[in-house]
């Protein structure tokens, strides 16, 4: 927070003189705002925000907030002096001040009561405002003590604000260049001045067709000049007109004429005479203002985008790439998150970083001086608007800069549940960025919403991990070993935000001496999923040694699983599995299936696979008769059991990746089992981050001396 919350401080005394040397040698406006929310440490827990004034004069946008926690902070919008906040009407010169609901600026209403003062800042740059969490008010003492620390401000500010809007607001005079001309309605003819001329870029003064003029204006334009025209010749009296056309070298100018359209005899209009004056220096400049305004107002929409992405994200990845995707309206287009551990750094995550930019920015020790590390150790916000800047400050950086992609970096400390681990992000820009008085509250504000969905993403990851471990405990250390049969096998967890699941496969000797091969899917994506795979899992091996027939397995397992859900229907469960009795001595094998896809079948001479008739998920109706398909596989085929976690993905049509999954296989028949597999999954698996786990079991069957 940087506000010293002791009591020996909350009893010193003002200390002005010392606010005046942090003012002095302030490098920028946070480090003024800082300076004041220590300087009133002696109040309590006193925080500062400097609002001053856009370009335009008529809003007020936070560029200094420090000593407040993010309910108490200004809206990221821009405050119109028009509206009736008391920053609005001190904007204009009158101090205020206050105390309960509501705050100085709109606050959230779980901010409760506050204390503040807004102190209008002399020198016409914005306000100042002064605010103490509580219901008790700013006594006489403590105003004086605030007033006189905003006119402090108000001296050194200046150094650091390059406009000024009393500056802006003070009567001027400002040369205009003015042509005369005269407008025949008749005959359509022109007589003009030197002047004139210039600005329509005609040959010189004298006389010259209307269609001269009329050719430069903008096409998109003319219907309006056409409309004025009419109306100048129906309708006699005195105009403004602002209109644009368009010079040799291709540049708009804009031009304001002010005319009067005389009356003939018979009272009609017959010319027009006037004077126009150039004003495309002001029309670009309200360009820009109002082009500023609403890069301002789209940088705050994005905040808001964040904060709900921040809200939402599951896991620190997708913290991650939510906040470089939000933060982009800023150029950034790379970000680590890491923390301080043991006396060094520790990255948490990143995006859009290779392999080599994230090692050059893990285990560094905290002692070194860089952008993130002095983030992480001293708790403030490093910007480094250009690589010229980076070695300015970090001359020790020469030798490896030119390795680095990015030309801008911002580090942000992120406020932390537990101070012992402190922690920061780092945003890298692929061009130099100025950091504008407006960017970096805003980029302050981001690390605050990211510091505060941080310690959550961790406790998810956290979970997931501890879920991901039970997934893969639950799932057979060893396949069986048969000279006849090679078997490859792997498990692929979903993405953080999708929880555990709840495939699974499984292969074990049946008492007949074939093997089993079985693989399932529980419906759901969490620890019951996997917890209940795991007693399906042991329930199928415990009715295969009373039985080695597929279907009479399926059918006590679903017994089994039916009672449950009907003893707990508000916690039922259903399951989908695939069955395979295999004697690899003879290529035979029996097949039944609950609702599961049914394997993929790879033949040397690339005989059609057998259709196999499904029976209903496990758990759905007691005394279920399961189907088995009984065929028999020539030497070296291949069988490829999987979930759907393979072929079921968002955009994806699952005929399409089952296609894909039967090329792959064919492609790969001439590979070890392992290897194949890691091909095919290699290939099919479109994600990183998949929205649903998925299981796969590779049979191979190898020729032995029997065949």
């Amino acid at each position: 927070m940087g506000i010293g919350d002791s009591a020996e401080d909350r009893h010193a005394p003002p200390r002005l003189g010392e606010l005046e040397q942090s003012l002095a040698v302030a490098a920028d406006l946070g480090g003024m705002t800082e300076a004041l929310a220590r300087a009133c440490a002696w109040m309590g827990r006193v925080g500062w925000t400097v609002m001053l004034f856009q370009v335009d004069g008529t809003h007020l946008f936070p560029c200094g907030v420090a000593g407040l926690g993010g309910r108490w902070q200004p809206p990221l919008r821009p405050l119109s002096t028009g509206e009736v906040w008391p920053v609005s009407r001190a904007a204009l010169g009158q101090e205020r001040a206050g105390c309960g609901t509501p705050g100085p600026y709109p606050l959230p209403a779980k901010a409760g009561a506050t204390a503040w003062m807004v102190l209008p800042l002399t020198k016409g740059h914005g306000v100042a405002v002064a605010l103490r969490p509580g219901i008790v008010s700013f006594p006489t003492t403590e105003q004086d003590f605030l007033r006189e620390a905003a006119n402090l401000l108000d001296r050194y500010l200046p150094g650091l604000v390059g406009t000024s809007r009393t500056e802006a607001s003070l009567p001027r005079l400002t040369p205009r260049a003015t042509g005369a001309f005269r407008l025949d309605l008749a005959d359509e003819q022109v007589q003009c001045d030197d002047t004139f001329a210039r600005q329509h870029a005609l040959p010189g003064p004298g006389r010259h067709p209307l269609t001269d003029i009329l050719r430069r204006i903008p096409a998109h334009d003319l219907a309006s000049i056409e409309e004025i025209l009419h109306r100048l010749r129906a309708q006699p009296g005195t105009f403004e007109a602002n209109y644009r056309l368009t010079t040799d070298g291709g540049r708009i100018r804009h031009l304001r004429a002010h005319c009067t359209s005389d009356l003939d005899d018979v009272g009609k209009s017959t010319t027009v005479t006037g004077h126009v004056t150039d004003i495309t220096d002001d029309a670009e400049q309200l360009g820009q203002r109002e082009a500023l305004l609403r890069e301002q107002l789209r940088r705050a929409d994005r905040m808001i985008s964040l904060a709900a992405s921040a809200a939402s994200a599951s896991g620190t990845r997708e913290l991650a790439a939510a906040a470089c995707e939000a933060l982009a309206v800023f150029g950034a287009d790379a970000l680590v998150i890491a923390e301080a551990r043991h006396g060094r750094t520790h990255v948490v995550t990143t995006v859009g970083y290779d392999d080599e930019h994230r090692a050059a920015v893990d285990r560094v020790c905290l002692t070194a001086r860089t952008p993130l590390t002095d983030a992480l150790r001293n708790q403030q916000a490093v910007f480094s608007p250009s690589r010229h800047d980076l070695l300015s400050a970090y001359p020790h950086c020469t030798a490896t800069l030119p390795r680095f992609k990015r030309h801008a970096w911002a580090a942000l400390p992120l406020p932390s549940a537990d101070p012992g681990i402190p922690a920061a992000c780092m945003l890298s820009f692929n061009r130099p960025h100025a950091f504008h008085a407006s960017d970096q509250p805003l980029l302050i504000a981001a690390g605050a919403l990211l510091g505060r969905a941080l310690e959550r993403c961790r406790t998810y990851d956290a979970e997931h991990e501890r879920a991901v471990r039970l997934q893969r405990s639950l799932l057979p250390a060893h396949l069986p070993q048969h000279p006849g049969l090679h078997l490859a096998a792997a498990y692929y967890p979903a993405a953080p935000h999708a929880h555990a699941g709840g495939d699974w496969y499984d292969a074990f000797p049946l008492a007949d001496g074939r093997i089993a091969l079985t693989i399932g899917d529980v419906e759901g994506h969490h620890t019951k999923a996997a917890a209940l795979m795991g007693r399906l899992r042991t329930a199928l091996r415990a009715y295969a040694a009373l039985t080695p027939d597929p279907a009479t397995i399926l059918h006590h397992t679903n017994n089994l699983l039916t009672a449950e859900n009907d003893a707990a229907p508000e916690q039922a469960l259903l399951a989908t599995c695939c069955l395979i009795a295999l004697d690899p001595d003879t290529g035979r094998l029996d097949c039944a299936t609950a609702a599961h896809p049914a394997p993929l079948v790879h033949t040397p001479d690339g005989a059609p696979a057998p259709h196999v008739t499904p029976g209903l998920p496990l758990g759905v109706l007691a005394d279920t008769s399961y189907p088995t398909t009984r065929v028999t596989l020539p030497p070296r085929s291949r069988l490829l059991l999987h979930t759907d976690g393979l072929t079921d993905t968002p955009h994806t049509d699952p005929d399409h990746a089952r296609r894909q999954l039967r090329t792959e296989l064919a492609a790969s028949a001439h590979d070890a089992a392992a290897l194949a597999l890691h091909q095919i999954t290699t290939a099919c698996l479109t994600t990183a981050h998949p929205n649903d786990d998925a299981a796969v079991l590779l049979a191979h069957l190898v020729p032995t001396d029997r065949h």
